[in-house]
């Protein structure tokens, strides 16, 4: 089994991996982007969750494309923790060792926050406006969230296709410090390109490992 680590970055198997998976993501945030811009719709208005843009700018206009990147987030969130939680069962059930099927639980419920939050703006609205508590803590419990499932199941995603979960994990990471940078004034050129951009790119790259790892895990019991 070749999985996608440091080691097999440059081989062609890894490569054509690579390729499939980024080359129509890109292409879709392209598309998205340009079309956009060449009927004067900013990104923002298609990749932010329609709330929030109707929340920040009460007068915006209303069209059936609003949310259009948010939207397709929230449905691979869907995937993923349905993927997660039926491998749970199926790890359980298959008799494999009990890390695995923590590994699949645990990692279920992280992708279940990521979807709870971006549906229903956690940490965009209802945290920091109702809550009145600051969404830096919400980073944090999400960040040492995924430092624990490394330190607590490096075993298992040395084994995996490890490459893809620091992806995720990093271009998610991206996507937050863009936010950050904005919050403390400065200007970054298509802002909702990089920050939302970044977040949809984390998005499918844990969609795709969380899918390729269950699958490597549990093909043999089929």
């Amino acid at each position: 089994m070749n999985y996608l680590t440091f080691k097999t970055l440059f081989k062609k198997e890894s490569f054509f991996l690579l390729l499939k998976i980024f080359v129509p993501t890109i292409a879709l945030l392209w598309v998205i982007f340009t079309v956009g811009k060449m009927n004067g719709v900013s990104f923002g208005y298609l990749s932010r969750d329609a709330i929030q843009t109707l929340w920040h700018e009460p007068n915006a206009e209303v069209e059936f494309y609003i949310g259009l990147l948010s939207n397709i987030g929230v449905i691979f969130w869907c995937f993923t923790a349905a993927i997660l939680f039926f491998s749970a069962k199926l790890a359980k059930d298959y008799g494999k060792p009990k890390k695995v099927m923590q590994f699949f639980f645990y990692s279920g419920i992280l992708t279940a926050f990521f979807l709870v939050d971006d549906l229903f703006l956690m940490h965009d609205v209802i945290i920091p406006y109702f809550l009145h508590i600051s969404e830096k803590f919400l980073y944090l419990f999400y960040g040492f969230y995924v430092l624990a499932l490394f330190y607590l199941f490096r075993e298992i995603i040395k084994e995996s296709d490890y490459l893809l979960f620091l992806l995720a994990f990093l271009s998610m990471t991206g996507s937050v410090i863009t936010d950050v940078i904005l919050t403390l004034g400065f200007t970054v050129k298509e802002t909702y390109l990089f920050e939302d951009g970044l977040k949809f790119i984390g998005i499918i790259s844990w969609f795709v490992y969380f899918a390729r790892t269950s699958y490597n895990k549990l093909k043999h019991e089929a």
